[in-house]
């Protein structure tokens, strides 16, 4: 496998496309069976799965209406295999009340032939603000 389809880059390429607003570079870097499940505790308990390219779509874009981000921090990655995890932060505002946020979490990811099969994120809000 080359460098650049190893799994840490399809990753790194679906997080470039993510910052970039990109939903088509992001949805090819998702294999059409991916299961994507996130929990979450912002600051109510929620856990919600997405099947399909069309669903992980949604819920990019979802992300994108909804949040106004002023930070993205992929902190540290840790491979094994075809396994990524990433820890990482983030911030922002919530566009229709104007209330910040910060949040941390835990995202896995498992790619096979270049494609993200398999998310789980784990993400907690660590400081309201505004």
């Amino acid at each position: 496998m080359s460098e650049i389809d190893s799994p840490t880059a399809t990753v790194q390429r679906m997080f470039a496309a993510f910052g970039a607003g990109d939903l088509d570079a992001l949805v090819e870097t998702i294999h059409p069976d991916s299961r994507w499940t996130y929990y979450g505790a912002n600051p109510r308990l929620s856990r919600a799965q997405f099947n399909g390219q069309a669903e992980v779509r949604r819920f990019f874009q979802r992300i994108l209406d909804r949040l106004e981000m002023t930070a993205f921090n992929t902190d540290e990655f840790v491979v094994q295999g075809d396994t990524v995890v990433v820890l990482g932060s983030e911030a922002g505002t919530v566009r229709t009340t104007g209330q910040g946020f910060r949040n941390v979490w835990t995202q896995k990811y498992v790619v096979k032939d270049g494609k993200i099969v398999e998310m789980a994120e784990y993400n907690i809000q660590v400081e309201p603000r505004g």
